[in-house]
């Protein structure tokens, strides 16, 4: 399976945890690992080479430094890497046919196979609306976005890319532009992009299972804690998303949500793992 992820070098160490639970929970599986940069150091970028390719899957940096111009600048909370999935599959190599985008704050709990390999039904790409939080600001983002006919705002954090129709019937320049015209307007920078542009060229995936954000799962279960539980969360869901500002990895024991603890369980093992694999070299 085709892994994508495009980030700084501020979102390593929740890339390592993310990677980690994926190993773990797809330990039948043979993953590639592509990672879209800009300025990660080279010892850095071998850090994440060795993690990878010593968990027996195969690891491909690129280096995306002259992949946009200085017109395609964002504002001082967005990083210029966000916009990288976007022209993913112009840059990744031609003969995968398909990849998956994750953001880097997403623990991954059970396998997804089922999902990388479902038929794109003639779509472009699988993705999840948060609908729960855009739905009363839906007709200004149609019009903010030029796309009055959609009744969805896309969550770029998980993306399923059927790269053989995407490069056959879209190209990046049409994204360039995009972003060049829209950019005062632009809230979600790469969101909004990603939804100006293929409103209607998306297959809905359901969020609570492939995207669920750390934030809601506390609301739906004060609303329906009969459906919604931690039994349920380890039965179900597949993807959890740590959407926002606050994060479980800077927060430590003060993050407020309590799915922050599945991240906290995979960083735990990581930190054993890693303690003793010293221990090991130092004993050598």
């Amino acid at each position: 399976m085709n892994l994508l992820f495009t980030l700084n070098e501020n979102y390593l160490e929740p890339l390592f945890t993310s990677l980690h639970s994926i190993f773990r929970s797809n330990d039948k599986e043979k993953m590639t690992i592509y990672l879209m940069h800009q300025n990660i150091p080279h010892n850095r970028i071998i850090e994440v080479n060795d993690f990878v390719t010593g968990n027996g899957h195969t690891f491909f940096p690129i280096d995306c430094k002259k992949l946009f111009s200085e017109e395609a600048v964002v504002n001082r909370y967005y990083s210029i890497e966000m916009y990288y999935r976007l022209l993913a599959p112009f840059v990744l190599p031609l003969e995968i046919d398909r990849v998956l985008y994750l953001d880097p704050d997403i623990i991954n709990l059970r396998s997804f196979s089922s999902f990388y390999k479902q038929d794109f039904d003639g779509k472009l790409f699988v993705a999840t609306t948060h609908d729960y939080a855009t739905k009363w600001i839906q007709p200004i983002n149609n019009i903010r976005l030029g796309t009055l006919s959609s009744e969805d705002y896309f969550n770029t954090g998980v993306i399923l890319m059927n790269l053989t129709l995407i490069r056959s019937t879209r190209n990046r320049e049409e994204i360039i532009t995009a972003i060049k015209i829209n950019k005062n307007r632009l809230v979600l920078p790469d969101q909004d992009i990603f939804n100006h542009l293929y409103w209607n060229e998306v297959k809905e995936a359901d969020w609570r299972i492939y995207n669920l954000d750390a934030r809601f799962y506390s609301q739906l279960k004060r609303v329906f804690p009969r459906k919604f539980s931690i039994e349920w969360v380890e039965e179900k869901v597949v993807f959890i998303h740590y959407c926002g500002k606050h994060k479980p990895w800077i927060e430590r024991e003060s993050y407020r949500h309590e799915l922050g603890g599945y991240y906290h369980y995979f960083e735990d093992i990581l930190k054993q793992e890693n303690e003793l694999n010293l221990m090991i070299e130092e004993n050598e």
